[in-house]
């Protein structure tokens, strides 16, 4: 059975690289999985694309992100889409967090980089 609650300090935040980006799983169930990422200001997620569905929502400060090629501003309260091995990525202008839903559930999440 899966888990059905799950706290902030659950999991560990994990650093990835330099310029202030950091990786939080904050809950999996079924086939789902939610995530946050802090980006510092200049910080670049290169385009990459994987299997997984994603839904990412802007919490707070500002990205240029790309889908598929197309390129829009993402603030707080905006997000975007992103189908399975449709290439996405993120540029950070003002420093922030972006929430990722994942379908299904990415395995490498679970693990430290």
């Amino acid at each position: 059975m899966d888990k059905p609650f799950f706290d902030h300090g659950d999991f560990a935040s994990v650093p990835l690289g330099t310029d202030g980006l950091s990786r939080r799983l904050l809950a999996f169930g079924g086939g789902l999985m939610l995530s946050e990422m802090d980006f510092g200001i200049g910080t670049v997620s290169p385009a990459h694309a994987h299997e997984a569905e994603q839904l990412t929502y802007c919490q707070s400060g500002e990205f240029e992100c790309s889908v598929g090629g197309e390129r829009r501003l993402l603030h707080p309260g905006s997000s975007f889409y992103a189908a399975p091995n449709v290439a996405h990525g993120a540029t950070c202008l003002k420093a922030g967090r972006l929430l990722h839903v994942f379908s299904p559930q990415r395995e490498d999440y679970k693990r430290a980089p």
